[in-house]
């Protein structure tokens, strides 16, 4: 068949479901265009891809309230919330619900998008994974398959892991996604001391999979929650990690009564869009980070300087157990409502709020080195103070500790374990990428910038030293650092599937474009 706009999507989770349905709407828009769209994805369930696996127990919660969930733009689909009734669930917006529940409305959405796909776009589902892209006589050649089309989209997520990972024997579990914990901890007695390799949201997870995954149960009381054994936990699980500092809660909503209101903010984002448009040599460290941190002293109240006395103090050395034990209690007090807002509550608010204008901002921005450096040490810290776990995770957490099944006196060293479970996930761009994107690096069709990401433009290309690689794009996490903010659900946060399916679309139709054979 010939086709003058053959189109590749590998990877379709969320990110190549948005760029699925972008294309969808693109091609109706021109109708006299052919389009032929080849999609890749091994898992059993594209648009929710292995992250969102509709199979996993329901412990295994959204750290993002329900009704942030939107596969759609322009109100032309259910959200999540929407959705959910119309399945005969109740769910409520603030709601923090299973990723199982996710990935069966991202699952859904794709089918839906599929069945309505124009009638001038072509799809075929390849259930494999692809282990190489080549570039050849102006055409992209996908293994396996051997298939050639004249623009690949990238969407693959989570790669590999890093190469500092530890040996591989016995007595260490890799578990990044948890998708089967059955499975994943079989090799875990009970009765074992485990050591967790992670002090974020994979290791709660873990936590939760070694105990409410094997039978336990948590009950709600009026501090927080009791935890009934089942006998088949293990005598003690106790995490590790360079800083030994917790990701703080986040806020209960019918609980918790925010100190601003929306004129206030009005007006902080404002000044926040004010300071991005100064110039300066460093202009986060001299512009930006000084912003963030004013509007989080006014958030507060309280005087200037105060939200950078609490992020150096943060900063400055590991957390013992006691200043971990201590740091987990406010935040969970402050999300249910029971404390006030203390000063890193105000600064990881002025974070989420001016988020949007940042990552419009920072993506595809190379930061000069004094400015990276500080960007990378704020956004690792601020990753745990304003996108941690939902406010229930914590409360189990601190549970778990003051029954003693959970230890956090060997934060900064692991303590002589029977397992050590590596809880975390690989890093975010390209740090830890599979093929085929470790390929397209090797072969030098991608390049990293300052911050770590590949390097893309506006319309998701692949761009090296300048110049936008001819039909290679990429969307998601391989990106993270030239596009800031990819570990995300959020349709609008982002455009750029909308944007590469413009691009595809005059692309296809430009007089020049290379009329390919397909060969399956």
């Amino acid at each position: 068949m010939r086709s003058r706009g053959s189109i590749a999507i590998v990877g379709c989770g969320p990110k190549g479901l948005y760029a699925l349905d972008s294309l969808c709407e693109m091609a109706r828009k021109s109708a006299m265009q052919h389009y032929e769209l080849h999609i890749f994805e091994a898992s059993s369930h594209p648009g929710a891809g292995p992250v969102y696996e509709p199979g996993q127990p329901d412990f295994l919660v959204m750290n993002f309230p329900a009704h942030m969930v939107d596969a759609w733009t322009q109100g032309r689909g259910p959200d999540l919330v929407s959705w959910s009734k119309d399945m005969g669930m109740d769910v409520a917006s603030g709601d923090y619900v299973p990723r199982a529940l996710v990935g069966q409305y991202l699952f859904w959405c794709f089918d839906r998008v599929v069945k309505a796909a124009p009638s001038n776009l072509s799809i075929r589902l390849h259930a494999t994974q692809i282990t190489r892209l080549d570039q050849r006589m102006g055409s992209w050649v996908i293994t396996p398959g051997n298939i050639s089309v004249n623009d690949v989209l990238v969407t693959t997520g989570h790669q590999n892991r890093s190469g500092e990972e530890m040996a591989k024997d016995r007595t260490t579990i890799d578990a990044p996604l948890l998708l089967d914990t059955a499975q994943s901890f079989a090799a875990v007695p009970k009765g074992a001391t485990v050591a967790c390799k992670g002090f974020a949201l994979t290791f709660i997870d873990t936590m939760l999979a070694l105990t409410e995954g094997r039978g336990g149960e948590f009950v709600k009381v009026e501090s927080g929650y009791s935890y009934q054994p089942s006998g088949h936990e293990p005598a003690l699980i106790a995490p590790f990690s360079r800083s030994g500092r917790p990701m703080r809660a986040k806020v209960q909503a019918d609980r918790f009564s925010p100190p601003r209101d929306a004129t206030f903010w009005a007006r902080q984002l404002d000044l926040f869009q004010n300071a991005l448009s100064y110039t300066a040599k460093e202009p986060f460290r001299i512009n930006v980070w000084p912003a963030l941190l004013s509007i989080a002293d006014r958030v507060h109240g309280t005087q200037d300087g105060a939200a950078r006395s609490f992020f150096d103090d943060w900063h400055a050395a590991p957390f013992d157990a006691e200043r971990c034990r201590d740091e987990l209690r406010l935040g969970y007090d402050i999300a249910m409502g029971v404390a006030p807002p203390d000063i890193g509550w105000a600064l990881a608010e002025a974070w989420r709020r001016c988020y949007p204008q940042l990552v419009r901002w920072l993506s595809h921005r190379e930061l000069c080195k004094p400015d990276a450096d500080l960007f990378r040490k704020v956004s690792v810290e601020m990753e745990r103070l304003a996108f941690g776990p939902p406010t229930q995770n914590v409360g189990k957490l601190i549970c778990l500790e003051e029954i003693g099944l959970v230890s956090f006196d060997h934060l900064i060293a692991p303590l002589d374990s029977d397992i050590t479970i590596n809880a975390t996930i690989p890093p975010a761009g390209a740090a830890a990428l599979s093929d085929p994107l470790a390929g397209l690096l090797r072969n030098g069709h991608v390049e990293a910038g300052i911050l770590g990401g590949l390097r893309v433009n506006n319309s998701a290309q692949a761009m090296v030293n300048g110049v936008a690689v001819s039909g290679l794009s990429i969307i998601g996490r391989a990106t993270e650092g030239c596009v800031l903010g990819n570990d995300t659900l959020s349709r609008h946060l982002h455009d750029l599937p909308e944007n590469w399916a413009k691009h595809v679309s005059r692309a296809a139709s430009a007089p020049t474009a290379t009329i390919l054979e397909r060969t399956v």
